[in-house]
């Protein structure tokens, strides 16, 4: 599954762990880890053995690291130690995250399945959301896109607000076009943006609208593709988002080229090429360097 959807819920997960820092060792472990000071967490956990919301934290800090093994095991202490309530539901949900970062899909499968039971047995409906999501996450993963829709139709059922409900319209698009259903795709995507532009962060809004446009794209609607790509350059360029400028920039450059307007594509990669100058980010460098 594409990589923004994937970071849009590790995210989540990593706010659940905030709601339990009790004390400031804690809380410097979570900040240790916000500012990727990833050894100096693993540090501080270390200094805890006997506390669940540690190995959590030293866990997240060794998934970080790609060091999927060892997190798995964390997360396992910490499973081991019987927390309670939304400690032992996060332990299972990234426990799973590991296993899935491993491969080890079944396990994954089975250790979200054990957070849906313990959120359910607790009335936890976001978490359960979660959990639903990111089993749609593994059996996407294993090639199995129609498990992979039910999962994320039963999240979509969980959802609570606009911004849960668009995290789900934009799984299920994902799924439709390995399905090769390219206009379900493009009408689940299109949801997700509407409600992500009113209750959504501008990132989320920008990164889900370039994915629309890539959905155009891949139908040859090139009306559609122009009119998303049109409509997000001003939002970036209203927002103060040159990130997202240079980048719709890009996309919509393939687009033009697709066209056979080739001056319109030179423009818009001279424009991206003149703020990637500003930024010097390594994302729109790449970007930049396939588009030439």
């Amino acid at each position: 599954m594409y990589s923004k959807i994937t970071l849009t819920l590790l995210v989540n997960l990593l706010i659940l762990n905030e709601s339990f820092a009790k004390d400031s060792a804690l809380e410097s472990c979570d900040v240790a880890i916000q500012q990727r000071q990833y050894a100096q967490a693993i540090q501080i956990a270390e200094q805890h053995a006997g506390e669940a919301a540690f190995w959590l934290c030293k866990g997240r800090a060794q998934s970080a690291l790609a060091q999927h093994p060892a997190a798995q095991a964390s997360f396992q202490k910490a499973i081991d130690l019987k927390p309670q309530g939304l400690e032992l539901i996060s332990a299972h949900l990234l426990l799973g995250n590991a296993q899935l970062e491993g491969k080890l899909h079944r396990a994954a499968l089975e250790s979200y399945q054990q957070a849906v039971h313990l959120s359910e047995q607790q009335n936890m409906r976001r978490y359960a959301r979660v959990a639903h999501n990111l089993i749609g996450e593994a059996y996407f993963d294993m090639g199995e896109p129609a498990e992979a829709l039910k999962a994320f139709e039963t999240g979509e059922k969980l959802a609570m607000n606009d911004d849960e409900r668009a995290d789900s319209y934009v799984h299920e698009a994902t799924v439709y076009q390995q399905l090769q259903q390219v206009d379900k795709a493009i009408e689940y995507q299109l949801k997700g943006v509407m409600m992500l532009r009113k209750s959504g962060t501008p990132d989320q809004y920008a990164e889900a609208s370039l994915r629309l446009g890539q959905l155009f794209f891949a139908k040859k609607d090139y009306v559609g593709a122009d009119k998303t790509y049109q409509r997000l350059m001003e939002y970036a360029h209203d927002n103060g988002g040159d990130f997202y400028e240079a980048k719709t920039a890009i996309y919509w450059a393939e687009s033009k080229r697709a066209q056979g307007d080739m001056t319109a594509a030179a423009q818009l990669l001279q424009q991206a090429e003149t703020i990637a100058a500003k930024l010097n980010d390594a994302e729109l460098n790449g970007l930049l360097a396939k588009a030439k």
